[in-house]
C-alpha cells in the first residue's frame, strides 16, 4: 500500500524532500541520501558525510525506535500510559458517593419501567472515578478498534517496505515483524492515551451507543460535578437522568440482542478504512536525528491515522452515525418521559443534546489518535422520529422500530421523520407483491412440468 500523499517514486532524487522515509531515516546515520556511491556509506565506507556503513548499528537504531515505541507487553504498556494520562484529581469513589449512584438507580428503575419495558439482564450498578472507568472498558476498545490496529500494521508494513532504498532490500528482508511489532505497540500507547482522554468527560458506560461494561450499568462520579456546574443543573438530577438512560440503553440492548452487533459491524466498516498517514513517518524522519528517538515516537504518534476520503469511507461513516443517533434519539424520548418529575428536566435534555452534537476536546484527542468517533450527531433528528411514532401510534411502535435491522430508520427517515410509517408500508407492500409474484411464477412452472409428462 502506498502513501497516497506521496506520488514521488523511491527513484525521485530531486533533493532531500523527495526521499522516502527510509531513505531519511537512513541518510541520518549513513549519510546524504543513504545510498551507495562516491562518499556513501554504501559505496566507500562513508568517508563523507555518514557513518561506515554497518548492519548491527542499523538493527540497533531500528531497536531503539521499537523500544521507544513498546516498553514491553502492549496491553502493559497501555495501562501504563492510561496511569500516566488520567486526568487530576481523580479521588477515589467514596461510600457515599456509591450509596448516592445506587438510588439513582433504583429510583431511575422505578421511572423507566413505567415507559418501557425492563430487561432483568443486567448486573449490579457501578460507581466510578476516571481511571477505573479507563480500565474497565479498556478490552472492549481494544476489540472495537481491532481493525485499526490490523489497517496500522499492514499499512506500516506495505507501504515503508514499497519505499524501502533497493540497496537496503535484502538487509531490510526481515524487517516486516520488526515494523509489525512497532505498530501494534504504537497502537497501544495511542489506545491508552485516547482512552485517558475520554475519561476526563465521560459520565456513563454507555454514552457512546455501545454497552462498555458489559450488563454493568455505570457512572462516572469523578466527572458528575463538573458536568451538572457546567450545564447549571442539580448534580442529584443529572445523577437519576443518567442512571436512567444508562439502564434504558442496557435494557435495550438486553431486549434486542442484534442490535450490538449491528453497531459493532457498522463501526468496523468504518474503521477497516482508517489508514496510516505515511507522510507523519517522513516528515519525523526528515526533521530528526537518531539521538531524538523519544521524540519522533511521539510525533509519530500525534495524527498518524487518518480516514480514507472515499465515497464508500463517508457511506460507512454515515450509516455508523445515523445508527448511533438512532440508539441516542430513542433513549433521549424515552428517559424524557421516565423523568417528568425533575424539576431541571428540559434544560437537562437541551445540555446532553448540545453535548452530543459537538466534539469535545476529549473526543477530538480520541479521534486523532484512534482514527474514529463515536458522534450521534442526528439525535434530534431521530428523537423527533420516536416523538412521533409516540405521539401517534404508543411506545409499542416506538420501541418497535429495534425489531429487526431492515425496520431500522434510514438517512431519509431522519430527514423526514413523518414519512417513516408510509415508506415502511410500501416497502412491505412491495416485498409482499414480490413474494406473491415469485409464488405464481414457480407455480405456473410446476403446473406446465405436469402437463408435458
Amino acid at each position: 500500500m502506498s502513501d497516497k500523499n506521496d506520488d514521488r517514486t523511491p527513484d525521485d532524487e530531486s533533493g532531500d524532500g523527495d526521499q522516502n522515509p527510509f531513505e531519511q531515516m537512513f541518510g541520518m546515520v549513513f549519510g546524504p541520501g543513504g545510498k551507495g556511491g562516491q562518499g556513501s556509506p554504501f559505496g566507500s565506507g562513508g568517508e563523507q558525510g555518514g557513518m561506515p556503513f554497518d548492519p548491527a548499528m542499523l538493527q540497533g537504531m531500528m531497536g531503539q525506535l521499537q523500544g521507544m515505541l513498546s516498553g514491553g507487553d502492549p496491553r502493559a504498556a497501555t495501562q501504563r500510559v492510561i496511569d500516566q494520562n488520567v486526568p487530576t484529581p481523580d479521588p477515589a469513589v467514596t461510600s457515599e458517593l456509591a450509596k448516592n449512584s445506587t438510588d439513582a438507580f433504583r429510583l431511575a428503575e422505578l421511572w423507566l419501567e413505567r415507559v418501557t419495558d425492563p430487561s432483568a439482564d443486567v448486573s449490579e450498578p457501578q460507581a466510578l472515578n476516571r481511571a477505573a472507568w479507563a480500565k474497565g472498558s479498556l478490552d472492549e476498545w481494544y476489540r472495537l478498534a481491532d481493525p485499526v490496529r490490523r489497517n496500522m500494521s499492514e499499512s506500516m508494513v506495505e507501504g515503508l517496505t514499497e519505499q524501502m532504498p533497493p540497496e537496503m532490500a535484502q538487509l531490510m528482508s526481515g524487517a516486516g515483524q520488526m515494523i509489525t511489532s512497532m505498530g501494534q505497540s504504537m497502537f497501544a500507547m495511542q489506545i491508552g492515551e485516547a482512552v485517558a482522554a475520554l475519561s476526563g468527560a465521560v459520565l456513563s458506560g454507555t454514552e457512546f451507543g455501545l454497552p462498555l461494561f458489559g450488563h454493568s450499568p455505570v457512572l462516572v462520579e469523578a466527572n458528575l460535578p463538573g458536568a451538572a456546574a457546567e450545564m447549571d443543573v442539580e448534580a442529584s438530577q443529572l445523577r437519576i437522568w443518567l442512571a436512567a438512560r444508562e439502564l434504558a440503553h442496557l435494557w435495550l440492548f438486553a431486549r434486542n440482542p442484534w442490535l450490538r452487533g449491528h453497531v459493532e459491524t457498522a463501526l468496523a466498516k468504518y474503521a477497516a478504512g482508517v489508514e496510516v498517514d505515511l507522510s507523519r513517518i517522513q516528515d519525523a524522519a526528515s526533521s530528526g536525528d537518531p539521538s531524538e528517538m523519544q521524540r519522533m515516537s511521539e510525533e509519530l504518534r500525534s495524527g498518524l491515522l487518518a480516514p480514507q476520503t472515499t465515497e464508500s469511507q463517508r457511506e460507512a461513516l454515515t450509516a455508523l452515525e445515523n445508527l448511533l443517533s438512532v440508539i441516542a434519539g430513542w433513549s433521549d424520548v424515552v428517559v424524557y418521559s421516565a423523568c417528568e418529575a425533575l424539576e431541571d428536566r428540559d434544560a437537562i435534555r437541551e445540555a446532553l443534546r448540545s453535548r452530543a452534537a459537538s466534539e469535545s476536546e476529549a473526543e477530538a484527542s480520541f479521534t486523532a489518535h484512534i482514527g474514529f468517533s463515536l458522534r450521534p450527531r442526528r439525535m434530534r433528528d431521530a428523537a423527533a422520529l420516536f416523538t412521533f411514532l409516540e405521539q401517534k401510534s404508543g411506545a409499542e411502535a416506538r420501541d418497535g422500530v429495534f425489531r429487526h435491522p431492515d425496520v431500522l430508520p434510514t438517512t431519509q427517515d431522519l430527514d423526514d421523520p413523518l414519512g417513516y410509517e408510509e415508506r415502511r408500508r410500501t416497502d412491505w407492500a412491495s416485498d409482499s407483491s414480490l413474494d406473491e409474484a415469485l409464488e405464481r411464477i414457480l407455480r405456473e412452472a410446476d403446473d406446465q412440468g405436469g402437463s408435458t409428462e
